[in-house]
């Protein structure tokens, strides 16, 4: 240490004093300098090493200027401490605009790491696997006779993946699954198993031993090779087969017996690791498809099956190395011709679907992905760049109305010798402190916010703060951020001339009109007004949704699904008996919600003949009473055990060609190689979403109606009525299901499901425009407090010459205002065109009225009030003397 201050010297008299000089120095007076720089205390040791630089050269002539004196390397470390210091030194000196800044940076980068979690989260679905990129889907285009409209579709025909294995040539893999539920039995040597029951679609699947050469898992127990190969073989995922075994070592679970479908038994011929990546392939039983044909699996699971579609039948295929799904395209349509003739009521026309497409398609459905909304994803995008821009403008307008205050500083600086560059960077330096002091409660706040709003996060949603993705992206938003919000305002501040800072006087590109300042302002209220207006319209047609008459019934109505043998007639007839239940229907589905059934129908009339695909809706019948189904015409279907009757909405009735619902009664439509005569007519009832026209559908008794359908009792009752009936309920179900758990979901919830995506929508606008407005508001406060300050002494002269607090009031508020009356011109046909493209997606809407624009303005105004306002009172009810006591 003791020999560093003598090294530093030398450096320092070799680059600032002129060559001739060096030998004056070397003398006495060198060696006098050295012991002082020696003796020098470690507490100080920097700092007084420089004072005794300058003391011992001050005497020399000096051949360098005083800019190239401060860009010198050998000050560098003192520099960035100086600025260091002098940022912090600042930031605590403008507390309010300092604060101002730091709350709105930190909502700016939280909603941004918040978005950045959530999309990257749903963006990396099934990434990881091995050459993913020549992983497709087999989906296809169905059609129901000539006339019946093409339908894309996520899943095939049973035997099509056989018959495309061994004629389409140039596929290296093709591997077909079907989704089963189940419960699962595991003998335990006593008379009654263990049972566990399941009630989801995604766990259990039937695969092609090829499966697992086209998703690669890690194998615990087992080959993949050969796990598969025979029939009565199962391969499970590591945490099922420990919830099934429990803890036993994974080499004694092989050879374990299990029960599928209460008859079919398989053993375990493998173990795998689950992914822990974000998959939608999230399936942990694997029954071998050779026990298909082999067992009753084979009742449920036609495998020749060419004339109809069903969700569960699945199929994978891997292209070879640089092969193009459009190589396949003419070979696909040949397929469907040759194997869906014209005289094949089914036309269907396999195509490819990316894997990467999976996850985002609405059109492919199936039964296990979870569907994230691709375009809501970037609208999260823009919504936390819009967010963050905000914060960075906040800044912008602060430092550049603190710029007058901070002239004559710039102008000493340059005095000294401080170049453009170094202002410049000791501004900037500014900014990445508290961006980084912003960054950092981000991170603090980021996990309670995720768990506050679990209902807007997706599920299985992980946290890490720390991987290299996540850190990149925050130095990313660090940098940007300093870069954006600090930039403008440090090149401004450096470009003021000293000789007229230091005299009071400041100049700049902007002008002392504050053109930029208030454009900023002006973008600022655009984008919280577009977001006001959107909040609105997207409440509106909630709203809309939820008060909407749907055509039938939903309230206090509870569905119950039995499963598919045969007690669930006999569960019925005992909630028939219970007191607290109005009325049970056996059914299908309910007339709304997320399952149902399209099938062909067609009508021979006096012209010609019309097949049309309709909507099934099966039930007894008790269906149309229960659910209060308006009848337009005709009757209800009398009782019966089988298809003879039927009723038809007045949609298909006007498709059917009649004028009037009764000009279809008594007609005959067949279905499925049966004639069935119409007996009545309903008014349309809504069976989808409001994203879906109403269709035709017929309502009908098939002995397949198996789910159960109460209408509670709530005339006169009170919620603990409803509490005690449906324990009884749940009573009658174990009579009749001992050993299975008591489930059931209320229609309405059912119903509200289907705009869950909606109901996210709104909160998340919601939220963003409560930031958004409480970002621009907390600016708009900040610069009226900075008007108001420099204006104190004008405030002061006018109020001497007897202007009243009113006047004073509006001086200073109307020029804010103006500027929320530009923003609102700007914002209105943008948020017009944003609501427009979002309302196309709905077949029932809300309209795009002129009363929702002016009242987001409205709101915009009184919000501006409030803000400008408290400042603006104040300064007027300030005391002139004291304004004008300096003058």
């Amino acid at each position: 240490m003791k020999n560093t201050p003598p090294r530093r010297a030398d450096r320092f008299l070799e680059w600032f004093c002129a060559p001739h000089l060096l030998e004056e120095v070397q003398g006495d007076l060198y060696e006098r300098f050295l012991r002082d720089v020696r003796d020098v205390g470690s507490q100080r040791a920097s700092q007084r090493y420089w004072v005794n630089v300058l003391r011992f050269i001050r005497p020399f002539a000096l051949k360098r200027e005083p800019s190239e004196f401060v860009s010198s390397p050998i000050l560098r470390p003192v520099m960035l401490r100086n600025y260091l210091k002098t940022s912090l030194r600042n930031l605590t000196k403008h507390k309010v605009s300092t604060l101002i800044n730091l709350f709105g940076l930190t909502l700016g980068i939280t909603a941004c790491l918040v978005i950045y979690l959530i999309t990257n989260y749903e963006l990396s679905y099934d990434t990881f696997h091995p050459d993913s990129g020549r992983i497709y889907r087999l989906v296809g285009e169905s059609q129901y006779g000539k006339s019946g409209e093409k339908h894309p579709v996520g899943f095939i025909p049973n035997a099509v993946p056989g018959a495309i294995r061994q004629e389409i040539s140039g596929l290296e893999t093709v591997a077909a699954f079907h989704n089963i539920s189940s419960d699962v039995l595991i003998p335990t040597g006593q008379e009654k198993p263990k049972r566990f029951q399941s009630s989801r679609h995604d766990e259990i699947v039937v695969v092609d031993p090829q499966y697992f050469d086209i998703f690669k898992y890690e194998w615990l127990i087992g080959n993949p090779k050969n796990a598969l190969n025979e029939p009565f073989k199962v391969v499970l995922s590591e945490q099922k087969a420990r919830t099934y075994f429990g803890d036993i070592p994974l080499n004694s679970m092989v050879g374990k017996e299990i029960i599928y479908e209460d008859s079919v038994q398989v053993s375990v011929a493998g173990i795998v690791r689950a992914w822990k990546q974000p998959s939608d392939f999230v399936f942990t039983d694997f029954i071998s498809f050779a026990t298909i044909r082999a067992s009753q699996l084979k009742k449920s699971i036609d495998l020749d099956q060419w004339n109809d579609i069903w969700s569960a039948s699945q199929a994978f295929v891997k292209l070879p190395e640089g092969a193009a799904p459009a190589q396949f395209t003419s070979q696909f349509q040949r397929f469907g011709k040759l194997h869906f003739p014209k005289s094949m009521e089914l036309k269907f026309t396999p195509a490819l679907q990316p894997l990467a497409d999976l996850h985002f398609n609405d059109d492919y459905d199936d039964n296990y992905s979870r569907k994230a909304h691709l375009p809501t994803l970037y609208g999260l995008m823009a919504i936390a760049a819009f967010i963050l821009l905000i914060a960075a403008i906040n800044f912008i307008n602060l430092a550049t109305a603190q710029s007058a205050q901070r002239a004559k500083e710039t102008g000493i600086r340059k005095v000294m010798g401080s170049s453009r560059a170094n202002l410049v960077f000791q501004f900037l330096s500014e900014t990445a402190t508290l961006t980084l002091v912003a960054v950092l409660i981000s991170l603090l706040l980021v996990g309670p916010i995720l768990s506050a709003f679990q209902s807007l996060t997706p599920e299985g949603l992980t946290i890490n703060l720390f991987s290299w993705q996540t850190l990149g992206f925050l130095l990313f938003v660090t940098i940007t951020t300093s870069l954006l919000a600090g930039f403008y305002p440090s090149w401004m501040l450096s470009s003021y001339v000293p000789a007229l800072t230091l005299k009071g006087q400041t100049t700049s590109k902007g002008g002392e009109k504050g053109y930029l300042r208030k454009g900023l302002i002006v973008f600022q209220f655009t984008i919280s007004l577009v977001f006001i207006i959107g909040t609105l319209m997207v409440s509106r047609q909630l709203n809309f949704m939820r008060n909407k008459d749907l055509g039938f019934r939903a309230n206090a109505i509870v569905s119950i699904r039995p499963g598919r043998d045969e007690k669930g007639p006999v569960l019925a007839q005992k909630i028939r008996q219970l007191a607290g239940v109005e009325r049970v229907t056996m059914e299908w589905f309910p007339p709304m919600g997320q399952a149902f059934m399209v099938t062909k129908l067609t009508y021979r009339g006096p012209k010609k003949a019309i097949d049309m695909d309709v909507s099934a809706k099966v039930g007894d019948e008790n269906f149309i009473p229960l659910y209060q189904l308006k009848l337009l015409a005709g009757r209800n279907y009398l009782k019966s055990d089988s298809l003879r009757e039927m009723v038809i909405n007045e949609t298909y009735a006007k498709a059917l060609g009649f004028k009037k619902p009764a000009d279809a009664l008594n007609q005959l439509i067949s279905f499925q190689d049966k004639t069935v005569p119409v007996v009545g007519v309903v008014a349309d009832f809504h069976e989808q979403s409001f994203h879906e026209k109403i269709g035709p559908v017929f309502i009908a008794n098939m002995p397949q109606a198996r789910n159960i359908g109460v209408k509670l009792a709530t005339k006169g009752k009170q919620l603990s009525d409803l509490t005690t009936t449906l324990a009884r309920l749940e009573q009658a179900w174990k009579t009749v299901y001992p050993d299975r758990k008591f489930e059931y979901s209320f229609l309405d919830d059912s119903i509200a499901k289907l705009y869950e995506k909606e109901q996210k929508t709104g909160q998340l606008v919601n939220m963003a425009t409560a930031i958004a407005i409480l970002i621009s508001c907390m600016g708009l406060f900040g610069l009226a407090t900075f008007t108001a300050q420099q204006r104190t002494k004008e405030i002061g002269v006018r109020k001497v010459l007897g202007a009243s607090v009113a006047s004073i009031v509006t001086l200073l508020t109307k020029d804010f205002l103006k500027l929320v009356f530009v923003a609102l011109l700007l914002a209105s046909p943008l948020a017009w065109w944003a609501m427009s493209q979002w309302l196309k997606d709905f077949a029932y809407k809300v309209d795009l009225d002129w009363w929702v624009f002016a009242l987001a303005g409205a709101l915009a105004v009184v919000i501006a009030m409030l803000t400008v306002g408290f400042q603006s009172v104040k300064a007027a009810l300030m005391n002139p003397v004291n304004s004008l006591r300096s003058e």
